[in-house]
């Protein structure tokens, strides 16, 4: 059977998955009074270390930093859904400090390349990032218009864990190139996804 029209088509959600995996730790943290708001924070921490490690060179050590704040990012949401402690607030302070950790990754990658002398792996980083930050910044424009835009091939927890997991095995490049073309192509079905919404 077919998808009613006009429903989205979703895609596998990584994130969904990570909830589901850290809910037992989310109730506890929940139950000792640990704010949503402080984990987001920690999250960028670790977020602006990796960038440094990778500036650096340390790209290894940073594909370990960088998963471990995606599993803050999600670690936050669903404390505060355990805690009741929800808010507009702490939704736009997430979102903004989720666009604030992915640059700060992708600039200590741009970086590396740069210091390195691997100019067309900076290309290649600098689209990843600006397709990246595309991905949710089309989503959330579409949101601001009432329109609910969850589909596309590469949200940001799957690209978290390509970027984190190609880096540990050191693959990075090729990681930041699925990272990139995922990217893109998420962009561009949520694009088209919006335009046949309202399209008169």
């Amino acid at each position: 059977m077919g998808l009613p029209h006009g429903e989205p088509r979703r895609s596998f959600s990584y994130k969904e998955t990570f909830r589901r995996l850290i809910r037992p730790l989310a109730r506890v943290l929940s139950a000792i009074r640990v704010r949503p708001d402080a984990l987001s924070v920690t999250g960028w921490v670790l977020s602006v270390g990796a960038a440094t490690l990778f500036a650096l060179g340390y790209t290894k050590t940073a594909g370990g930093v960088v998963l471990l704040a995606g599993f803050f990012d999600a670690l936050d949401g669903a404390v505060a859904r355990e805690s009741n402690r929800m808010s507009d607030f702490g939704a736009f302070l997430d979102s903004t400090l989720d666009r604030l950790s992915e640059s700060a990754i992708f600039v200590g990658i741009i970086f590396f390349y740069a210091a390195s002398s691997r100019p067309y792996e900076v290309l290649l980083a600098g689209l990843a990032m600006a397709f990246s930050l595309m991905t949710s910044y089309t989503r959330a424009r579409a949101e601001g218009l009432g329109l609910k835009c969850e589909v596309g091939l590469l949200e940001r927890a799957g690209r978290v864990v390509i970027l984190s997991l190609f880096s540990l095995t050191g693959f990075l490049t090729a990681g930041v190139a699925l990272v990139a073309g995922g990217a893109l192509v998420t962009t561009a079905q949520r694009i088209l996804y919006v335009r046949r919404l309202t399209k008169t």
